[in-house]
């Protein structure tokens, strides 16, 4: 099993990579000997292919990149612009508020 990786980022990618193994998947948890550290290897494989969202492909999973689908920038355009009026209606409330903080 290999690790789809985006050829465009500047640091290494076998670092990159490393780091999201260690900070997203092992979350600071060691594996107790080699065994368990094939198994979480191949865990992590899966996870970094199929369940990880990363910001370059736009909501899609690197497998689905692998497999033909295109990274839409405009996907959740929709989505974001609600998300903004949202927020903005949220802080108009907030500083409406009569009390006062000191």
């Amino acid at each position: 099993m290999c690790l789809i990786t985006n050829k465009k980022q500047r640091k290494p990618q076998k670092e990159s990579t490393h780091s999201i193994y260690k900070t997203e998947f092992l979350k600071g948890k060691h594996s107790i000997d080699k065994k368990q550290h094939l198994k979480d290897l191949e865990t992590f494989f899966s996870y970094y292919n199929e369940e990880r969202y990363p910001f370059e492909f736009y909501g899609l999973t690197p497998k689905e990149v692998l497999n033909g689908e295109k990274p839409d920038k405009s996907k959740f355009k929709k989505q974001i612009k609600q998300a903004q009026k949202k927020r903005l209606e949220e802080n108009r409330k907030f500083n409406d508020c009569p009390l006062m903080c000191i």
